[in-house]
Parts: structure tokens; sequence; C-alpha cells
């Protein structure tokens, strides 16, 4: 397929023209990130992009920017109701004769429908509400591989009900860097989280304390066989790669009987597409027992609670700096960067990076749903304890600590 002419890009059912020459440069800048940061790309690789009708201008412009890397033309699949109805080889003017070595998914970010009272939902459901925990058992993977959002009016309208598509892209922008000249330079904030997930794992800790001003103090025992994982992966052959993107959270699995105490959300999160603004909770056993919000969020926190028996434990502890970019975001209403801005707990199902060996997965808190709830901020201090019952501060004003 010849490569195409520049034309406006369609994105989330809107026409950008020369009027709207600023997102166009954004989206250009969004696909730069996406390939050399997030999925890094090289010479030689071949790319599989699955996406929805509606992303497909956007999804073509990507194409044409992985061949200037990898000297290749790309797979787009499209995808109707989680089917792929067909293929088409984009960005290539010969047929591709070599396999993907890199996979890119283009979620469309669709509204919400009210979450009812006494249903119990399906997987695929789930999935909708962003609350479907990942499998216990993945491994490292065979291909790197990024989901990444793309600016829509749906999502504009859960950011806000009287949003517009400016918002996710005011969101993309900041959190990215993308309306800066220097947007593709973070790679030594990478290097840095790598060394603090390397350093917190030689600490040998096996139990934490989180406090915080705000209303927060909660004990918890590590899973045993867990380790401090970070939101960049690896792939079989070493391959790194940035699942969601952006990664600034380190996290750990935590024994779902083990948490006690309370903790308050200081940040507002997404539960069944509704954003919850103030959440307190009472921990016991590892097990949420009473909480305090207003009606609705109660009444959806009830029905997250009855999907099945181990939702309302607590299973994983995140720490992400109150000075990285997510943090001054108020909320994404996307969990997999919601759970960047602070530190914050996870109840149902842990992320499986953080465990390593079959006594860890066997153990996790095995939960179909994942709910992750930022209780962090500027006061929160976070202590270890190792095995010989020393002490260390793992986050103190809002950083984590060094040595």
């Amino acid at each position: 397929m010849a490569t195409e002419s520049w034309m406006p890009m369609k994105i989330g059912k809107s026409w950008y023209n020369g009027y709207n020459h600023g997102m166009n440069m954004l989206m250009e800048r969004y696909a730069d990130v996406i390939l050399r940061q997030a999925l890094r790309l090289k010479d030689g690789d071949v790319l599989s992009i699955n996406t929805e009708e509606e992303n497909s201008d956007f999804a073509h412009l990507i194409a044409r920017k992985a061949r200037a890397i990898t000297g290749n033309g790309s797979y787009i699949q499209n995808i109707e109701n989680g089917k792929v109805t067909g293929t088409v080889e984009a960005a290539s003017d010969y047929p591709i004769e070599k396999k993907p070595t890199a996979l890119l998914y283009l979620p469309v970010y669709k509204g919400y429908e009210e979450a009812e009272t006494g249903k119990l939902y399906t997987a695929p459901e789930l999935q909708r509400f962003r609350h479907l925990s990942d499998p216990l058992e993945t491994g490292k993977p065979m291909l790197p591989f990024v989901s990444a959002p793309v600016p829509s009016e749906a999502w504009g309208r859960v950011l806000d009900e009287e949003g517009s598509l400016s918002l996710p892209f005011s969101l993309l922008s900041d959190l990215l860097s993308l309306g800066e000249d220097e947007y593709l330079q973070p790679l030594d904030e990478i290097d840095l989280l790598l060394y603090e997930r390397d350093r917190l794992n030689g600490l040998g800790a096996v139990s934490a304390r989180i406090r915080d001003e705000e209303g927060t103090d909660l004990s918890f025992r590590f899973l045993p066989g867990s380790r401090f994982a970070s939101g960049i992966e690896e792939t079989a052959d070493g391959r790194r790669f940035i699942p969601s993107v952006y990664a600034s959270d380190i996290f750990r699995a935590i024994d779902p009987s083990s948490a006690q105490g309370y903790f308050t959300a200081t940040r507002p999160f997404l539960l069944f597409g509704h954003i919850v603004h103030s959440f307190s909770a009472r921990v016991e056993s590892g097990r949420i027992t009473e909480w305090t919000t207003d009606d609705e969020s109660a009444r959806l926190f009830r029905i997250y609670l009855e999907q099945d028996n181990a939702a309302g434990n607590v299973s994983e502890l995140s720490m992400a700096e109150e000075s990285s970019k997510a943090a001054f975001i108020e909320y994404f209403a996307l969990p997999e960067w919601d759970r960047m801005r602070g530190a914050a707990i996870t109840l149902g199902g842990p992320r499986p990076e953080s465990l390593v060996d079959d006594q860890s997965r066997s153990m996790a808190n095995d939960s179909l749903l994942t709910l992750t709830i930022p209780i962090g901020s500027d006061t929160t201090v976070i202590t270890a304890a190792m095995e010989d019952w020393s002490e260390t501060v793992l986050m103190e004003d809002g950083y984590i600590r060094e040595e």
C-alpha cells in the first residue's frame, strides 16, 4: 500500500483541519512517544496495530511513522465487537513478508452505562468498566506490546459532564510533555525508576506501614516470594517496553489477609465509570469491613464487593513520587495512569509482574476484579521492616527515599 498523502486527522468522530493544527501536532508527537519510548521500535521490526474504525486515521499515521524507524510497513487489524474483522498492510509499497515483532492496541474510549445493583457482571463487562484484573499466571511476553488510549469525546465526558475533546488532549500533553521541545528526552527518568525498583528489592523488606496526615494508618505484610516491580516490562529476550505508554510507579503484592488499619483516598478514582471524590475505609485481616463515602459511590462499592469474595481484599502497594507528572493531574479516568499519582493501594487482583514464582502466584489475592485507590500525599510516610526487625523509610515527603 502506498504511503498516504497528508490529510486532516479524524479522531474520536471529529475532523481536525488547519484551524486545529495544535491538536494534530500533539497527536504526531504522541505517536512518536508510543513508538520510540513505549514500544522502543527498532530497525527491522514489523508493527501490528489493533484498532476500531474510529481510530483508523491515527493508526495509519502511526504506521507511516513506524516505517521511518523500522523500514517496514505495518499490519492494521480492524476490530468490531471485540473481534478482528479485517487486516490491511499500511505504509508499505510491497507485501509484508514478516510476522509482527511488536504489538499496539488503540482502544476506543467508550462511555459507561449505569451499574446495576444486584447484578453479577461477566469478565467482558468488567473489562468495559476497567475493573477486570490480569491473570496471575502471566509470564514474560514474547513481543513488546502497548495499549495507548486515544482522545475522544466520550473520554472528555467522563472527565467532565460538560467536557469536550480538548480535555483528554490536555491530559496527554501534560503527562507526556507533548508541548515541549524535549518531549522525547525523559529516558533518564526511566533509568531512575528501574534503579529505585532494584534498590528497594535489595532491602529485603517483609512488611510495611503507611501513614498519612489525610487519614491513613495501614500496616501489612508483603506477599512471600514477591518483589517490587515497575511499569517497565521486558520480553523473554530482554527487550524493554512500557505497556501503558507512561510509567512512574513501583509496586509490590501484599499478603491478602494481612492488612490492618484504615485509609482515606486523597485523589479521585474511577468506580464503575463514576468518579469517586471522597472515600475512607477500615481494614481488618486484609479485608474492607466498613467505609464512608457519598450515597452513589457507596452503592457502586457494594456492587464491586458483591462480584466475588476476594474483591475487597487489600492486595498491592503502589508508590509514585509526588513530583511525577501524573501526580499533578487530578484524575485521568484511566486506572493504569490514575494509580501513578502518588502512593496507592489496590483491592482485588494485583498486577502479576511482582509475582515471581509459583509460591507467590498461589498465595496472591485471586480476584476477577481490581480497583486502585490513591491514598498518598506529600505527608505520606511509608516505613518497612526487614527480616531482622530493623526498619527503614521507603517513602517520605512524597519521595521514594534514598539510603
